[in-house]
């Protein structure tokens, strides 16, 4: 397998956003979704890749056309060439592996199984890929500190176009169907959905409506159109923007989006993550964080670099109730905050 170049899948994405080279090779599920307010499906599901939640090919070329769209654009966050491969910084060294009860997905998870209850993420790759190896240096790091993550498409990638819904669905029947106890004690209380750009808004539509789903975290992304901003009044559970500063995605037209134009496109994802936050029903936790990264984060830098450790960070305060990453999140002054590597972050209903 080819090594991954993180400047080869920026430039990609900038071509075709959050959607791949082979965006036409979309496999529907049902009909197509059709957003007007008090329009709740029943499920996430739609015809496009990322779900309800996500924007069609057409509105795409628009939004791209609209906002001078770069995804390729970095900031002073972004790394200057890629990381080493490591078995993570956390207590339990940590693999990519692939399991054939759960085809075309790659699981990540320590290399021994650990003496400690595991919660259980569910991940969507950036341009819904299926190349489950794409995020490895990331997702290692996660699973180092004792968790089990698997995600979307098998090493290397099935050549099946794009991930849908029901790929990361597939994901979390795995987990409650007792696949993922193979590596572990997992809690099933614990669950979250996670992804990249296209991969989180797969990771909301996948969330939405689904019980099963305790915590959802978007990376990179937020919904791109106003008219499916209101399916938000659904989601039910605490939800974490991790995003990349004024160049995530492009930054042109700004005045004419501050000043009521009548257009439905958000013009950055740091914008567009305003949006959600605001709109999320108020009595949930949210949580956004923004570093001048630009769209493509910090993913491929050792042990995923600045959001990798904010993603630990995150996950170790939300399902294992531990006090220091919780400062690190919260407390601009305590020691190693987000806030000292340069996050801008925002919180509401924690404390």
């Amino acid at each position: 397998m080819a090594p991954f170049s993180p400047k080869k899948a920026l430039v990609a994405l900038a071509s075709l956003s959050i959607f791949s080279a082979e965006a036409g090779k979309l496999y529907p599920r049902q009909q197509a979704f059709v957003p007007s307010p008090g329009n709740f499906p029943e499920t996430g599901d739609d015809t496009i890749a990322g779900g309800i939640f996500c924007i069609s090919l057409p509105d795409l070329s628009a939004y791209l056309l609209k906002t001078g769209n770069n995804a390729a654009a970095g900031g002073t966050e972004t790394p200057r060439g890629a990381g080493e491969a490591t078995s993570g910084s956390g207590p339990y060294p940590a693999h990519m592996t692939t399991d054939p009860s759960l085809p075309n997905h790659t699981i990540y998870a320590p290399i021994e199984k650990p003496n400690i209850t595991m919660p259980f993420i569910a991940w969507g790759n950036g341009a819904c890929m299926t190349d489950g190896s794409t995020y490895k240096n990331f997702l290692v790091e996660i699973a180092s500190h004792g968790y089990v993550i698997s995600a979307d498409g098998p090493p290397g990638g099935s050549g099946a176009g794009q991930s849908q819904v029901s790929d990361m669905r597939a994901s979390l029947d795995w987990a409650f169907d007792g696949g993922a106890a193979a590596y572990g004690d997992i809690d099933l209380e614990k669950v979250a959905t996670a992804g990249h750009s296209c991969g989180g808004l797969e990771a909301m539509s996948t969330a939405y409506h689904d019980p099963r789903v305790k915590r959802i975290i978007l990376f990179n992304i937020a919904i791109f159109q106003d008219e499916r901003r209101y399916l938000l009044e659904e989601i039910d559970v605490p939800v974490a923007w991790f995003v990349g500063g004024p160049n995530d995605m492009g930054h042109p037209n700004v005045s004419d989006y501050l000043y009521g134009c009548n257009k439905i496109y958000a013009l950055t994802f740091s914008l567009q993550a305003e949006k959600d936050y605001a709109l999320l029903p108020s009595t949930l936790g949210a949580y956004k964080a923004s570093l001048d990264t630009g769209h493509g984060g910090t993913y491929q830098a050792t042990n995923g670099g600045k959001f990798g450790k904010a993603a630990v960070a995150y996950l170790q305060w939300q399902f294992r109730d531990d006090e220091t990453s919780k400062a690190i999140c919260l407390d601009p002054e305590a020691e190693g905050s987000l806030v000292s590597d340069n996050w801008d972050i925002e919180f509401r209903n924690w404390s």
